[in-house]
């Protein structure tokens, strides 16, 4: 029987990504350290790079989350608006 095929998440590929860049070693390097061939990593680096479509994905994390906790606060106060709307809609007949 033939070995099974790894699959990794997205998050997985970008960490092993931005670790290679930002340790400047080379595909093969971290290939050995983590047990993946170095064709794999290098076509996540290629997916992943700054001018890969994917390129987004390096995105600031912490950003991010201000951005969705920034949202969702967003959203609640809409709700409580469009609920004060009704409220002094339906008093005014």
């Amino acid at each position: 029987m033939g070995e099974q095929r790894q699959h990794f998440d997205e998050e997985f590929k970008r960490n092993t990504v931005q670790h290679m860049m930002e340790a400047g070693k080379t595909p093969t390097e971290v290939a050995r350290e983590i047990d993946v061939p170095a064709s794999s990593i290098r076509k996540w680096k290629r997916q992943y790079s700054e001018t890969g479509e994917k390129s987004q994905l390096f995105v600031d994390k912490e950003h991010l989350k201000q951005l969705e906790q920034m949202n969702r606060e967003l959203q609640e106060e809409n709700e409580i608006l469009k609920k004060a709307m009704h409220f002094f809609t339906k008093n005014r007949d």
